[in-house]
C-alpha cells in the first residue's frame, strides 16, 4: 500500500475535522426540539466507505492488514473527537468522514439535530478584481442547499475550485457536507445523506 495514500487522508481529515470542529464551538446553533439520535450510515451513495472501515482501504495499492488497521484507528480517533466536541456543545450528533475506491476526495459529513445558522464565507471577494491566486469564497445556493465554495482567483475573473462545504437545514435536522467535489455533486451528497438520517 502507499503509505501517502492511507494515511495522508487520515491526517489530512484530521486537521479538517479539527478546524470544523472548532467553529462549531463558536457558531454552532442551539438545539431545539427534536433531540432524537442520528447517525450517519457506514456506506454513501457514490461509492462512498467510511474511512474509520477497513473496507475504506481494501482496494488501495500494496494494502497490508497493518496499515489497513492502522489507517481505520486513525480515523475512529478523529471521528470519536468530533463526536465528542458535538456532544460537548449541547448539539445531539455525529461526523463521520468517507472516502471513494480512489481515496483522493474525501467527504466529511456532520449531522445534527438542530437547526441550521447563517451559513456565509468569511468575506466576499470579487473575482473580477481578484489577484490570481487570492484566495476567493462565494456563497452558492442550489434548491435548499447553501454551499460556500473555497478557491483561488485565477486573474481572469474566473475561480479554480478548492474545495465547498455545503449544508441543509430543515425540521431540526442539519447536514454539512465539506468536501473537494464540485458544487453540483456535493449538493447531491447533501441531499442523499439528508434523506438517509431524516
Amino acid at each position: 500500500m502507499n503509505t501517502r495514500r492511507v494515511v495522508l487522508p487520515g491526517v489530512i481529515l484530521g486537521a479538517v475535522v479539527l478546524a470544523l470542529a472548532a467553529v462549531f464551538a463558536i457558531v454552532l446553533p442551539k438545539v431545539n426540539g427534536d433531540t432524537g439520535d442520528v447517525s450517519l450510515p457506514d456506506k454513501l451513495p457514490g461509492g462512498y466507505t467510511a474511512t474509520d472501515l477497513s473496507d475504506a482501504y481494501k482496494n488501495a495499492p500494496g494494502a497490508t492488514d497493518d496499515k489497513v488497521k492502522q489507517a481505520s484507528a486513525t480515523e475512529r480517533s478523529a471521528r470519536a473527537y468530533g463526536n465528542k466536541v458535538l456532544k460537548a456543545s449541547g448539539v445531539e450528533g455525529e461526523t463521520r468522514t468517507y472516502v471513494d475506491k480512489s481515496l483522493s476526495a474525501p467527504l466529511v459529513v456532520q449531522v445534527f439535530r438542530a437547526s441550521g445558522g447563517a451559513f456565509s464565507p468569511f468575506q466576499f471577494t470579487d473575482p473580477k478584481t481578484a489577484q490570481q491566486g487570492q484566495q476567493v469564497e462565494t456563497l452558492v445556493r442550489k434548491g435548499d442547499v447553501t454551499c460556500i465554495q473555497t478557491g483561488s482567483a485565477d486573474g481572469k475573473g474566473g475561480i479554480q475550485a478548492a474545495y465547498v462545504e455545503c449544508q441543509k437545514s430543515k425540521d431540526n435536522l442539519t447536514v454539512q457536507v465539506t468536501s473537494p467535489l464540485a458544487v453540483d455533486k456535493a449538493v447531491g451528497v447533501v441531499d442523499n445523506v439528508y434523506d438517509e438520517v431524516a
